[in-house]
C-alpha cells in the first residue's frame, strides 16, 4: 500500500458526532477498542461520554468535583480539558479555574460508566481575596 493510499485510509471519517443543543465539545479521544471518549460542557454541567465505532452513545456520566458534591461547573473554560486514551481508560487533565489544574485517571465500564481511579492537583488553585491582596 502506498503512502498516498494509507494517509487516505487514515483519513476516513468513520462516525460522526454532534452534541445537543447548548452543549459544547470540549476535546475527544480515541480508544484501540474503536470507542471513543468525548467531553462536553453546557456552562453548567461537564459530561463525559463513551461513543462506540458508530457514533452511538454507550454511556454518559456527569464528572464531580471532588472537592464538592455539585458537577464541576461553568468554571471550566472552553480548550480548559484536555483527554488522553491510555487503552481504554482515559486520563483527564483540567484547568478547574484560572489558575487550579488537576489531573484524573478513569476506568470505564458499560454498566456504571467512568469511574476514577485517581486524582491529584498539579497545581493549586488561589481564592480571589489571595489575588487582591
Amino acid at each position: 500500500m502506498h503512502a498516498t493510499q494509507q494517509q487516505q485510509q487514515e483519513n476516513t471519517v468513520l462516525a460522526t458526532f454532534q452534541p445537543r443543543e447548548g452543549w459544547e465539545m470540549i476535546d475527544a479521544v480515541q480508544h484501540p477498542s474503536g470507542d471513543t471518549t468525548v467531553v462536553l460542557c453546557d456552562g453548567c454541567v461537564m459530561r463525559l461520554l463513551r461513543l462506540d465505532s458508530t457514533g452511538a452513545v454507550l454511556k454518559k456520566s456527569d464528572f464531580r468535583d471532588p472537592r464538592d458534591t455539585t458537577a464541576i461547573s461553568s468554571r471550566v473554560l472552553r480548550g480548559a480539558v484536555r483527554l488522553r486514551a491510555i487503552g481504554e481508560a482515559v486520563t483527564m487533565v483540567l484547568r478547574a479555574n484560572s489558575t487550579a489544574v488537576m489531573v484524573y485517571r478513569l476506568t470505564f465500564c458499560l454498566a456504571k460508566g467512568y469511574k476514577k481511579l485517581w486524582g491529584s492537583v498539579v497545581k493549586p488553585g488561589m481564592y480571589r481575596d489571595a489575588l487582591r491582596a
